[in-house]
């Protein structure tokens, strides 16, 4: 916990290890590969299939999770179960461009903010 200017409280933190070779796997929501790690760098995707992962549904608000797509084609990136993305649709993929990375952050209930790579 980070106190910055005396009366705002930060928490934030990653949790799990570096996933190096992450398989996109599945064209939708309950298909896709369930990250498990705080980095996770996906090596391999199939651009005709939308090959994607999902997000972890049991991470705390200020939990964090790097996704960097390492492949060629765009990534598509879901929420758990019932979460939305960025205030998006629930159950919504965000896309994540090739050789791309973004920053995940889990404000609860399965609910995640993305700051994305440009």
């Amino acid at each position: 916990m980070v106190n910055i200017m005396g009366n705002i409280t930060q928490n934030a933190r990653f949790v799990g290890g570096v996933n190096t070779a992450v398989a996109a796997a599945g064209n939708s929501q309950a298909t896709g590969t369930v990250l498990s790690g705080a980095v996770n760098i996906v090596t391999s995707a199939t651009g005709t299939s939308a090959d994607g992962v999902v997000l972890p549904a049991d991470y705390a608000e200020g939990d964090m999770v790097i996704v960097v797509n390492n492949t060629a084609v765009a990534l598509d990136v879901w929420p758990p179960s019932g979460g939305a993305i960025n205030g998006g649709s629930a159950d919504a993929a965000k896309a994540l461009a090739a050789n791309m990375s973004g920053l995940y952050v889990s404000l609860g209930s399965g609910n995640w903010g993305a700051v994305l790579s440009a």
